[in-house]
């Protein structure tokens, strides 16, 4: 099984962020981009400002593990929480990318371990116990997980996760065992 977290912890943690200073105004929306697109740490550190299409509110998401380009749904939240952080608290300097480190010398999150800082930081400020694995995967499996457990079509899940195949999106079909019960069909012999 995926390690994964209750929805309810995933909000709580976001929601206690405070947006008050640039970092936090930036960390929120980072968390909430990962949490409500499912996108990868590569992928977050990819995306580029002209990736956003405010109009139709989505994100295109380049250089994803399966070597190919996809688009993700920009929920409002999201949508408002970028929004902020561009306008208000990104770092002014000549850098085509989204997300942008504080620390000196500011600019694009080279490697996966800022952003794996940012999601475990947050996540702890918020109440949450980790396990050994906490870093953006951890709100992937999460949100791949509620998203079965809302009951929403595999093959939704697979296409907003990237997989290529539907047997790599199955895997999140296992934590919902409580749901499969619920479908079963009786023993067609009785009870033996």
């Amino acid at each position: 099984m995926p390690p994964r977290l209750a929805w309810d912890d995933v909000r709580h943690a976001i929601d206690a962020i405070g947006a008050t200073t640039p970092v936090g105004t930036r960390d929120r929306a980072v968390l909430l981009l990962l949490a409500t697109t499912g996108i990868r740490n590569g992928e977050l550190r990819a995306i580029r400002l002209r990736d956003i299409d405010w109009r139709t509110g989505e994100v295109f998401v380049r250089r994803t593990k399966g070597k190919r380009d996809r688009v993700v749904p920009l929920l409002e939240e999201t949508g408002a929480a970028l929004a902020d952080y561009i306008l208000r608290a990104r770092p002014r300097v000549d850098s085509p990318y989204l997300f942008l480190s504080f620390t000196p010398p500011v600019g694009p999150f080279k490697c996966a371990a800022p952003v794996s800082r940012i999601v475990r930081k947050r996540l702890r400020h918020g109440g949450v116990e980790l396990g050994r694995v906490a870093g953006a995967h951890l709100l992937r499996h999460s949100l791949a997980t509620q998203l079965v457990g809302q009951r929403r079509p595999i093959n939704e899940v697979a296409d907003l996760l990237g997989h290529r195949s539907i047997n790599t999106t199955a895997l999140y079909v296992k934590v919902a065992a409580s749901q499969l019960a619920e479908v079963a069909l009786p023993f067609p012999g009785g009870v033996a």
